[in-house]
């Protein structure tokens, strides 16, 4: 292809992928379920069984997280995130009906599965359409636009989720089931981009899998990032995903007010990392370590003394962290690794993460049974935790790499 006619390509599929991965951000986001889906397990099941069921979540993705990374990467991200919407949506149309412990487990492997298709391939195919048209250095910027739109469509989502379980308590799984099929139907309009793809066989897809995660740790430089990066998920995934929801139902708090809380507390810390972004704050690599420990060191710890004003400061911290984890930890974990292997490399990311977050529900369930103080004793733990073991690895990091240019070449850093 002549070189003008492949950059005018390349440019187009730049301009429609950024389009339509813009509008699947507004569908995508209409969780109407996050103020909602604990109150609605709690209708038939323990909580202690609630914990259980997010178990069942985490470890059916994690099984699947490397073979499904390994398989977008062989063939292509966009079939791969069309299935993962279309399970998705499945698996909440049987939610709003499930009404025993048996059922919501079937539908904890729908969820599991398509987290496994999507979690890799939709941040590849981000990062590979800009890198194809040499615009990856706006990682950052531009997968903080689409988690702004994101934010914008989950705070519609979560206030008006919070006030529509008051009076049809199977609506908001049912939208939020819609919404992931329509999500589906926009990703079919997604162009992928050109990698280095190979037929897909048994022995194609396990060396896939074995190349992806060795990709992590390929090199000094990828192997800091991606132990960051797991650590940084580990200490705010628990938190973003469930225990904010746990707190806060256990506080008393009703489901429209659950919404107004998270959805107000989730746009306002995205506005700040935009700010932030913007401001350029994360061009000092120091920042990029030594911030998120120091917040959470600080702000996890607080949260055992358990109030409500005390866990709302502490989820919009978290939230703001767990942002940077995607925002600016991604584009530098995306800048590691080659765009061969760069979804099972991400699978492979969420895999620990995922492995750190059982652990912590696993602790959760068993304490659930002897205490009523679970939530609040999690909570410390993950405070400590931070302060001793995240804290330290950070400072040494941000000395390691402050004085130095971060190389943003994978086959660069591999000679390093």
């Amino acid at each position: 292809m002549p070189g003008q006619v492949l950059e005018n390509y390349n440019q187009r599929l730049c301009r429609n992928n950024l389009f339509y991965l813009q509008l699947l951000s507004v569908f995508r986001a209409l969780f109407f379920m996050v103020p909602v889906w604990v109150s609605m397990e709690l209708r038939y099941i323990s909580l202690t069984q609630v914990a259980i069921i997010d178990i069942i979540i985490l470890l059916s993705a994690l099984i699947l997280e490397l073979p499904t990374g390994a398989l977008a990467d062989l063939i292509g991200r966009k079939k791969s995130i069309s299935i993962a919407f279309l399970i998705t949506a499945l698996a909440y149309f049987l939610f709003a009906y499930a009404n025993s412990f048996p059922w919501f487990v079937v539908t904890a492997l729908g969820f599991g599965l398509g987290d496994a298709l999507l979690s890799g391939s939709l941040e590849a195919l981000v990062f590979d359409t800009l890198k194809q048209n040499q615009q990856e250095h706006t990682f950052s910027e531009v997968n903080n636009k689409t988690s702004l739109i994101f934010n914008y469509s989950i705070f519609v989502a979560i206030v008006l989720g919070g006030m529509m379980y008051q009076y049809f308590p199977r609506l908001p799984s049912i939208l939020t089931g819609c919404a992931m099929l329509i999500s589906g139907l926009i990703s079919l309009r997604l162009i992928e981009p050109d990698i280095d793809s190979e037929k897909f066989t048994l022995k194609n897809y396990l060396r896939q899998t074995k190349m992806g995660f060795k990709e992590l740790f390929k090199n000094k430089q990828a192997r800091d990032i991606s132990v960051f990066y797991i650590l940084v998920g580990a200490f705010t995934w628990p938190i973003v995903l469930s225990f904010k929801n746990f707190a806060l139902v256990d506080l008393g708090v009703n489901e429209k007010n659950i919404g107004l809380i998270l959805g107000f507390v989730s746009l306002f810390a995205v506005q700040i990392l935009h700010l932030m972004i913007r401001k350029k704050v994360f061009d000092n690599m120091k920042i990029v370590f030594l911030l998120p420990s120091i917040i959470l060191s600080i702000v996890l710890p607080l949260s055992y003394f358990y109030q409500i004003p005390i866990i709302i400061l502490m989820v919009f911290f978290v939230a703001l962290v767990s942002s940077m984890r995607w925002n600016v930890l991604g584009k530098l974990s995306n800048q590691c690794y080659s765009s061969k292997n760069r979804a099972t490399a991400i699978s492979s990311l969420s895999m620990m993460i995922s492995l750190a977050y059982i652990a912590v529900l696993a602790l959760f369930s068993l304490l659930n049974e002897y205490t009523e103080h679970s939530i609040r004793i999690i909570f410390l733990l993950m405070g400590l935790g931070s302060i001793f073991f995240l804290l330290p690895i950070s400072w040494k990091l941000a000395k390691k790499y402050q004085d130095r240019i971060f190389v943003k070449n994978s086959e660069v850093a591999d000679q390093l």
